[in-house]
């Protein structure tokens, strides 16, 4: 994490001053919102500490038609936010609705109820709906041409999955796309492969067809167009 930290020393130390400037910027945003989302079923409010990103990097005009791609929904918090925010945003919400794996930290969670909770919690608004893998599900995106503007990777945690996600959802984002990675700098014991090692290999694989516009715990990073189709321009 040290080392990742120092190779992008500049960056990290620029997404400091603006997490400060949107703090202040979208203070008031989030105490009204943590306000409309205590009549809803959520258990936890992990997604407040992104609002204010969310706020600063998603469009301006609320009336704006933009595609959005969410992996990783839980009970519905950001996606919630996203459908309240936006009339005209085409959302694709993607979760795996189960354990990932029988040594995961969210082992104990019964995945049925927190489902149940997401579907009551986002009645009335139109999205998609995808459950499954978000790898195989991302690859059917793909054949079936869809391009987002901004890609939110909350799912596992794991390395070599968040590895994977970026990988495939890169392939899905339109040219000057966001992707919006959450809780990269990490280090869980009980993992073989760190976040930030994933986020790492992505960075380097991929330096050529990106900036990096947000790096603290959370990472924002925008597609340019050297990239077509799958193919490197």
């Amino acid at each position: 994490m040290i080392i990742l930290k120092l190779k992008y020393l500049i960056n990290f130390y620029k997404s400091k001053l603006l997490k400060r400037k949107c703090k202040k910027l979208f203070e008031n945003k989030k105490i009204e919102f943590d306000k409309i989302i205590s009549k809803k079923k959520f258990s936890n409010k992990w997604f407040l500490n992104n609002i204010d990103l969310f706020n600063f990097f998603l469009p301006s005009d609320k009336k704006k038609n933009f595609n959005y791609l969410e992996i990783g929904c839980f009970e519905g918090l950001s996606s919630f936010y996203v459908l309240s925010e936006y009339e005209n945003v085409n959302a694709f919400l993607l979760d795996i609705w189960e354990t990932p794996d029988k040594n995961s930290e969210l082992s104990k969670i019964n995945f049925s109820l927190v489902e149940k909770a997401f579907d009551e919690n986002l009645s009335g608004f139109d999205f998609i709906k995808m459950k499954g893998d978000s790898v195989n599900s991302m690859k059917k995106l793909f054949v079936q041409n869809e391009k987002f503007d901004f890609i939110y990777i909350d799912g596992s945690h794991n390395g070599e999955d968040i590895l994977s996600d970026a990988i495939e959802s890169f392939k899905i984002l339109k040219d000057n796309g966001l992707i919006f990675f959450d809780d990269f700098l990490q280090h869980d014991n009980q993992r073989n492969i760190q976040s930030y090692e994933g986020i790492g290999k992505f960075l380097d694989l991929y330096s050529k067809y990106l900036s990096i516009e947000y790096f603290q715990n959370s990472l924002v990073v925008k597609k340019n167009n050297n990239w077509r189709d799958g193919r490197a321009v």
